[in-house]
């Protein structure tokens, strides 16, 4: 059995995930970590019911739990930090925090290589969006041109969004959309009006509160557009994807970046 310590555990996504966790026999919460609620009861916290697991802010407490699997649900600000802990304490790390820098993820990867810990980073566990990304990558080499429209709730604290950003890279294998960011004589009356530019495509963030977390991928060509869009509903999404990333850590490499090893297009 998985034991597993959950950071972040007071976040929205981290709650969620970590109440259905609970109700899951295969796994066990060992321990949550956060700057929240710190000494809390875990299972009072949520669901009413205590079972001896605590939150903590202390990493030497994680590591005294017994944790052989952290879920990070954190955020920019220290999911670096933990993932580099994990590493060095040889526990192993599924992260669904975005924003980690590629200078970051450099060396993450090159510190991991050798080490007894996995690091799996997961930008979206929704299986239905990362198979948007694998279908667009297919659908990029018949169409001229493309753009990203992402949408996401208000609090989100990064833009775009780690699923864009991973979508215009998966787009930009298999073509070389080698364009300037403006076309002649285009102008932006408002500065970003065109959104943000990356490997020769633009991308929209949106950010409202209602929304949680959508994304549509238009492309064209003369005379047509093909759209794909993917919506979550709600956070429950994210949870086949949180145990498909649990289920498979054992049989992954040092360092792995997405699901999309795990799911065969």
């Amino acid at each position: 059995m998985k034991k597993i310590a959950v950071f972040g555990i007071c976040g929205k996504m981290g709650r969620e995930m970590s109440a259905e966790l609970l109700k899951d026999g295969r796994f066990e919460i060992v321990a949550g970590f956060d700057r929240c609620d710190v000494g809390s009861d875990i299972g009072e916290m949520l669901t009413g019911k205590k079972n001896g697991r605590r939150v903590y802010d202390d990493y030497d407490d994680i590591a005294s739990s017994g944790a052989d699997l952290i879920l990070d649900f954190t955020g920019p600000g220290i999911v670096y930090k933990n993932i580099i802990w994990a590493i060095d304490t040889s526990i192993d790390i599924i992260v669904g925090a975005t924003g980690l820098k590629n200078q970051e993820l450099d060396d993450i990867k090159k510190r991991s290589e050798g080490a007894r810990s996995k690091v799996l980073i997961v930008p979206n566990f929704s299986i239905g969006a990362v198979l948007m990304i694998k279908v667009s990558r297919l659908l990029s080499r018949y169409f001229d041109d493309c753009e990203v429209i992402e949408l996401h709730h208000n609090k989100k604290k990064d833009a775009p969004s780690g699923t864009s950003i991973a979508t215009i890279e998966a787009l930009t294998e298999n073509k070389d959309y080698d364009r300037e960011q403006f076309v002649s004589k285009e102008e932006e009356k408002i500065k970003g009006a065109r959104g943000g530019f990356k490997n020769g495509l633009h991308v929209h963030s949106v950010r409202l509160p209602g929304l949680l977390a959508h994304q549509q991928v238009i492309f064209g060509t003369k005379g047509q557009t093909l759209t794909i869009r993917h919506d979550s509903i709600n956070r429950s999404s994210f949870y086949p994807g949180v145990i498909m990333a649990i289920e498979n850590i054992d049989s992954l490499d040092s360092f792995t970046y997405g699901l999309d090893s795990f799911i065969d297009l």
